[in-house]
Protein backbone atom coordinates (compact mmCIF):
# COMPACT_ATOMS: atom_id res chain seq x y z
CA UNK A 1 0.00 0.00 0.00
CA UNK A 2 0.95 3.61 -0.99
CA UNK A 3 2.06 5.74 1.98
CA UNK A 4 2.65 8.90 1.06
CA UNK A 5 2.34 11.37 4.25
CA UNK A 6 3.73 9.72 7.23
CA UNK A 7 6.28 8.09 5.04
CA UNK A 8 8.01 11.02 3.84
CA UNK A 9 8.21 12.39 6.86
CA UNK A 10 10.06 9.73 8.43
CA UNK A 11 12.26 8.87 5.82
CA UNK A 12 13.37 12.86 5.83
CA UNK A 13 14.32 12.81 9.46
CA UNK A 14 15.50 9.64 9.05
CA UNK A 15 18.43 10.97 6.50
CA UNK A 16 18.88 14.11 8.43
CA UNK A 17 19.90 11.66 11.46
CA UNK A 18 21.81 9.58 8.82
CA UNK A 19 23.61 12.86 7.23
CA UNK A 20 24.99 14.31 11.17
CA UNK A 21 26.25 10.23 11.93
CA UNK A 22 28.46 10.47 9.31
CA UNK A 23 29.12 14.26 10.57
CA UNK A 24 29.43 13.82 14.43
CA UNK A 25 32.45 11.34 14.18
CA UNK A 26 35.20 13.98 12.62
CA UNK A 27 35.05 16.33 15.24
CA UNK A 28 31.93 16.10 17.83
CA UNK A 29 30.41 19.42 16.67
CA UNK A 30 28.39 21.00 19.50
CA UNK A 31 26.00 21.99 16.39
CA UNK A 32 26.09 19.15 14.55
CA UNK A 33 25.15 16.38 17.84
CA UNK A 34 22.41 19.28 18.91
CA UNK A 35 20.82 19.19 15.32
CA UNK A 36 20.45 15.28 15.24
CA UNK A 37 18.57 15.08 18.60
CA UNK A 38 16.06 17.79 17.29
CA UNK A 39 15.85 15.93 14.53
CA UNK A 40 15.39 12.51 16.83
CA UNK A 41 12.98 14.65 19.18
CA UNK A 42 10.85 15.85 15.99
CA UNK A 43 10.38 12.14 14.67
CA UNK A 44 9.60 10.80 18.33
CA UNK A 45 6.87 13.36 18.30
CA UNK A 46 5.46 12.52 14.72
CA UNK A 47 5.35 8.70 15.96
CA UNK A 48 3.35 9.30 19.02
CA UNK A 49 0.66 11.82 16.47
CA UNK A 50 1.04 7.86 14.39
CA UNK A 51 0.14 6.14 17.60
CA UNK A 52 -3.19 7.10 17.82
CA UNK A 53 -4.06 5.01 14.86
CA UNK A 54 -1.95 2.33 15.03
CA UNK A 55 -0.30 1.58 18.72
CA UNK A 56 2.59 -0.76 17.46
CA UNK A 57 4.62 2.30 15.80
CA UNK A 58 7.84 2.96 17.68
CA UNK A 59 10.95 4.55 17.46
CA UNK A 60 13.46 1.79 16.34
CA UNK A 61 15.87 0.99 19.56
CA UNK A 62 19.19 1.52 17.19
CA UNK A 63 17.98 4.95 17.29
CA UNK A 64 17.12 5.33 20.65
CA UNK A 65 20.46 4.02 21.09
CA UNK A 66 21.75 6.74 19.59
CA UNK A 67 20.42 9.33 20.65
CA UNK A 68 21.09 8.42 23.99
CA UNK A 69 24.58 8.32 22.92
CA UNK A 70 24.54 11.86 21.27
CA UNK A 71 23.02 12.74 24.28
CA UNK A 72 25.45 11.94 26.81
CA UNK A 73 27.90 13.57 24.84
CA UNK A 74 25.99 16.21 24.71
CA UNK A 75 25.72 16.59 28.74
CA UNK A 76 29.41 16.71 29.21
CA UNK A 77 30.01 19.16 26.45
CA UNK A 78 27.29 21.39 28.28
CA UNK A 79 28.94 20.96 31.82
CA UNK A 80 31.88 22.05 30.66
CA UNK A 81 31.14 25.27 28.99
CA UNK A 82 29.26 26.22 32.08
CA UNK A 83 32.52 25.36 33.92
CA UNK A 84 34.67 27.01 30.94
CA UNK A 85 35.60 30.06 33.13
CA UNK A 86 36.87 28.49 36.30
CA UNK A 87 39.29 26.13 34.13
CA UNK A 88 41.89 27.91 35.97
CA UNK A 89 39.85 26.91 39.46
CA UNK A 90 39.03 23.55 38.71
CA UNK A 91 41.23 21.98 36.40
CA UNK A 92 41.49 18.39 37.78
CA UNK A 93 37.75 18.88 38.45
CA UNK A 94 37.27 19.23 34.92
CA UNK A 95 39.93 17.02 33.64
CA UNK A 96 38.17 14.06 34.94
CA UNK A 97 34.88 15.09 33.18
CA UNK A 98 37.03 15.26 29.94
CA UNK A 99 38.00 12.01 30.75
CA UNK A 100 34.77 11.20 30.56
CA UNK A 101 33.53 13.28 27.20
CA UNK A 102 36.50 11.15 25.53
CA UNK A 103 34.90 8.09 26.49
CA UNK A 104 31.33 8.68 25.62
CA UNK A 105 32.65 10.06 22.45
CA UNK A 106 34.51 6.95 21.58
CA UNK A 107 31.46 5.03 22.57
CA UNK A 108 29.20 6.86 20.35
CA UNK A 109 31.17 6.14 17.40
CA UNK A 110 30.85 2.47 18.06
CA UNK A 111 26.96 2.55 17.83
CA UNK A 112 26.85 5.02 15.05
CA UNK A 113 29.53 2.34 13.51
CA UNK A 114 27.56 -0.70 14.09
CA UNK A 115 23.97 1.03 13.48
CA UNK A 116 22.41 1.38 9.93
CA UNK A 117 20.30 4.33 10.34
CA UNK A 118 18.68 3.19 6.80
CA UNK A 119 17.68 -0.17 7.57
CA UNK A 120 15.93 0.94 10.88
CA UNK A 121 13.82 3.74 9.36
CA UNK A 122 13.23 1.49 6.34
CA UNK A 123 11.86 -1.46 8.82
CA UNK A 124 9.91 1.88 10.69
CA UNK A 125 8.44 3.22 6.88
CA UNK A 126 7.05 -0.53 6.87
CA UNK A 127 4.91 -0.16 9.36
CA UNK A 128 3.43 3.06 9.51
CA UNK A 129 -0.33 3.32 9.07
CA UNK A 130 -1.38 4.72 5.42
CA UNK A 131 -2.23 8.18 6.01
CA UNK A 132 -2.76 11.11 8.37
CA UNK A 133 -6.43 11.97 9.45
CA UNK A 134 -7.83 14.97 10.98
CA UNK A 135 -9.86 12.42 13.78
CA UNK A 136 -6.24 11.39 14.42
CA UNK A 137 -4.48 14.94 15.18
CA UNK A 138 -7.74 15.58 17.14
CA UNK A 139 -7.14 13.15 19.98
CA UNK A 140 -3.73 13.34 19.93
CA UNK A 141 -4.22 17.06 20.75
CA UNK A 142 -6.48 16.26 23.14
CA UNK A 143 -4.69 13.59 24.71
CA UNK A 144 -1.79 16.04 25.23
CA UNK A 145 -3.92 18.61 26.72
CA UNK A 146 -4.98 16.18 29.17
CA UNK A 147 -1.98 15.14 29.81
CA UNK A 148 -0.94 18.75 30.46
CA UNK A 149 -3.88 19.82 32.76
CA UNK A 150 -3.51 16.81 34.98
CA UNK A 151 0.27 17.86 35.61
CA UNK A 152 -0.98 21.65 36.59
CA UNK A 153 -2.82 20.15 39.09
CA UNK A 154 0.38 17.74 40.89
CA UNK A 155 2.68 20.57 40.21
CA UNK A 156 5.02 20.67 42.65
CA UNK A 157 8.48 19.28 41.60
CA UNK A 158 10.48 19.21 38.40
CA UNK A 159 9.25 15.83 37.44
CA UNK A 160 6.04 17.40 36.67
CA UNK A 161 7.60 20.61 34.65
CA UNK A 162 9.65 17.70 32.33
CA UNK A 163 6.29 16.16 32.03
CA UNK A 164 4.44 19.27 30.33
CA UNK A 165 7.86 20.31 28.52
CA UNK A 166 7.77 17.01 26.57
CA UNK A 167 4.14 17.46 25.86
CA UNK A 168 4.26 20.99 24.70
CA UNK A 169 6.99 20.21 22.26
CA UNK A 170 4.82 17.10 20.88
CA UNK A 171 2.73 19.43 20.22
CA UNK A 172 4.62 22.54 18.81
CA UNK A 173 6.68 19.86 16.92
CA UNK A 174 3.68 17.87 15.56
CA UNK A 175 2.13 21.13 14.74
CA UNK A 176 4.89 22.40 12.38
CA UNK A 177 5.96 18.87 10.97
CA UNK A 178 1.85 18.85 9.70
CA UNK A 179 2.33 22.35 8.59
CA UNK A 180 5.79 22.75 6.43
CA UNK A 181 6.19 18.58 5.85
CA UNK A 182 3.08 17.93 4.97
CA UNK A 183 1.03 20.91 4.28
CA UNK A 184 -2.20 19.12 6.16
CA UNK A 185 -5.20 21.58 6.44
CA UNK A 186 -5.46 21.13 10.18
CA UNK A 187 -7.27 24.63 11.49
CA UNK A 188 -5.55 23.88 15.29
CA UNK A 189 -8.81 25.43 17.29
CA UNK A 190 -7.35 24.53 20.19
CA UNK A 191 -5.10 27.27 20.78
CA UNK A 192 -3.93 30.67 18.81
CA UNK A 193 -0.62 31.68 20.17
CA UNK A 194 2.48 29.43 18.77
CA UNK A 195 4.62 31.92 20.81
CA UNK A 196 3.41 31.15 23.96
CA UNK A 197 4.37 27.35 23.27
CA UNK A 198 7.66 27.87 21.69
CA UNK A 199 8.30 30.28 24.28
CA UNK A 200 7.71 27.74 27.57
CA UNK A 201 9.47 24.85 25.67
CA UNK A 202 12.60 27.29 25.30
CA UNK A 203 12.29 28.35 28.94
CA UNK A 204 11.78 24.59 30.24
CA UNK A 205 14.77 23.79 28.40
CA UNK A 206 16.97 26.05 30.01
CA UNK A 207 15.92 24.95 33.11
CA UNK A 208 16.51 21.26 32.27
CA UNK A 209 20.03 22.07 31.37
CA UNK A 210 20.32 23.66 34.86
CA UNK A 211 19.21 20.38 36.32
CA UNK A 212 21.82 18.24 33.98
CA UNK A 213 24.58 20.66 35.01
CA UNK A 214 23.46 20.04 38.81
CA UNK A 215 23.58 16.03 38.10
CA UNK A 216 27.50 17.03 37.34
CA UNK A 217 28.45 18.96 40.23
CA UNK A 218 26.85 16.30 43.30
CA UNK A 219 28.56 15.68 46.57
CA UNK A 220 29.73 12.65 45.35
CA UNK A 221 31.96 13.49 42.29
CA UNK A 222 33.02 16.96 44.67
CA UNK A 223 34.39 14.73 47.00
CA UNK A 224 36.95 12.85 44.55
CA UNK A 225 38.29 16.06 42.70
CA UNK A 226 41.38 17.58 44.56
CA UNK A 227 41.22 18.77 48.23
CA UNK A 228 42.35 22.10 46.80
CA UNK A 229 39.29 22.47 44.67
CA UNK A 230 36.38 21.47 46.64
CA UNK A 231 35.60 24.53 48.43
CA UNK A 232 35.55 26.33 44.71
CA UNK A 233 32.98 23.28 43.96
CA UNK A 234 31.03 23.46 46.73
CA UNK A 235 30.29 27.26 46.59
CA UNK A 236 29.84 27.12 43.02
CA UNK A 237 26.91 24.18 43.69
CA UNK A 238 25.09 25.99 46.42
CA UNK A 239 25.28 28.95 43.44
CA UNK A 240 24.01 26.76 41.01
CA UNK A 241 21.01 25.33 43.30
CA UNK A 242 19.98 28.68 43.63
CA UNK A 243 19.80 30.01 40.04
CA UNK A 244 17.95 26.78 39.38
CA UNK A 245 15.54 27.38 42.21
CA UNK A 246 14.70 30.95 40.82
CA UNK A 247 14.34 29.44 37.37
CA UNK A 248 12.27 26.31 38.56
CA UNK A 249 9.52 28.94 40.24
CA UNK A 250 9.64 31.56 37.18
CA UNK A 251 8.76 28.35 35.25
CA UNK A 252 5.97 26.99 37.11
CA UNK A 253 4.30 30.48 37.46
CA UNK A 254 4.38 30.64 33.79
CA UNK A 255 3.14 26.71 33.16
CA UNK A 256 0.29 27.56 35.58
CA UNK A 257 -0.84 29.87 33.11
CA UNK A 258 -1.46 27.24 30.37
CA UNK A 259 -4.45 26.09 32.79
CA UNK A 260 -7.07 28.21 30.78
CA UNK A 261 -4.89 28.22 27.35
CA UNK A 262 -5.99 25.49 25.12
CA UNK A 263 -10.09 25.29 23.91
CA UNK A 264 -10.61 21.70 24.52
Amino acid sequence: MRKPQPAKVVRSFGKTIAEFCRKIPGGFDVEHIHDLRVAYKKLRSFLRLLQEDDRSVKMPDDLKVIYRSCGTVRDMQLILERLREMKEVVPGFMKGIHHDLFQAKELLVIDIEDISVSRSVKELVDELPAIVTEEMVGRFIQRKVATIHVLLLALEHEEELHAIRKALKDLVYVKKILETELKFGYAFPEWEDDQKLEDLTTMLGDLNDQYIALSFLNEERIQQAPAEEQPALQQLLKQWKSQKEQAQLAAMQEVRSLQDFFRV
